[in-house]
């Protein structure tokens, strides 16, 4: 008992040591975005600000755009979340519970377009969309919602694992197919619901690559981009200002993940013990 005791010990502490390790640069730059001595040289190292001010910030705020970029952001996360969500539980379902000519094909070919990275098919679909007339629109970071791969593999093996029996209760009782999903499907698959969301929301607000591409406007970019194009000015060097940048776009997403974490742990514990 005294050794099991020990050795708890030992990796308590060990792992507190790599978080304080991992912990000290980002303590350093929220330190930064708070010093008004960190405006156009960077300081000695120090986790207290030596002139502690918002003048960072402010000057953050008239260089760019941040709340036009959040709001784009939002936008963006809050459509894409909901159509990838939504359709990624209705085709889960139809994997998991539908009886469809070559159902297992299509499921497989499902995974092995998932398996392309998005580089290589990612000249395709800027020409295609380009030929369309969709460029400098939201419309290209919109319709690949409707296909969110990994979201319908999930819901698949988590509806999977809901008994057939409520189904075919509903079925006797005169329900469809849509009540079924709705009033059955949906509210025991909370967990997953919950996670695909956190998934998504995450995966939104960091989207990068795909947006530089095909938004040409300024005013339309969201934050990731709008930081990144800040930082890249031949005039931002000025610590202070590009850490406070960092820290506004990173603060919503880092609540978010406090506040909705443990759905991630009760959906693994959910989806562990119903396989």
């Amino acid at each position: 008992m005294r050794t099991k005791k020990i050795k708890q010990a030992v990796i308590v502490v060990f792992l507190a040591a790599v978080l304080v390790i991992l912990m000290i640069p980002l303590v350093w730059c929220v330190t930064l975005s708070f010093d008004r001595t960190a405006l156009t040289a960077l300081p000695e190292f120090s986790l207290i600000p030596k002139e502690f001010s918002t003048y960072n910030y402010e000057i953050a705020m008239k260089a760019i755009p941040l709340w036009r970029y959040f709001g784009n952001t939002i936008f963006l996360t809050v459509v894409n979340t909901a159509l990838s969500v939504f359709f990624a539980c209705t085709c889960g379902y139809a994997f998991a519970k539908g009886n469809f000519v070559l159902k297992n094909f299509w499921f497989v070919f499902m995974l092995i377009v998932m398996m392309i990275p998005f580089e290589s098919r990612m000249i395709p679909l800027y020409i295609e969309y380009k030929s369309m007339g969709l460029l400098d629109t939201y419309w290209p970071l919109i319709l690949g919602s409707f296909s969110y791969v990994y979201g319908m593999f999930f819901a698949r093996q988590n509806i999977a694992a809901i008994p057939d029996s409520l189904r075919e209760s509903a079925y006797l009782d005169g329900a469809g197919e849509w009540k079924i999903f709705f009033h059955i499907i949906i509210p025991l698959s909370k967990p997953l619901i919950a996670t695909l969301c956190i998934l998504q929301i995450i995966q939104q607000w960091n989207s990068y690559l795909w947006p530089l591409i095909v938004l040409r406007s300024r005013e339309k970019q969201v934050i990731s981009v709008g930081v990144a194009l800040f930082n890249a000015q031949e005039n931002a060097i000025i610590y202070g200002p590009r850490m406070a940048v960092a820290v506004i776009s990173a603060v919503p997403l880092t609540i978010l993940y406090l506040i909705l974490q443990k759905h991630i742990v009760q959906s693994i514990a959910f989806s562990g013990m119903k396989q």
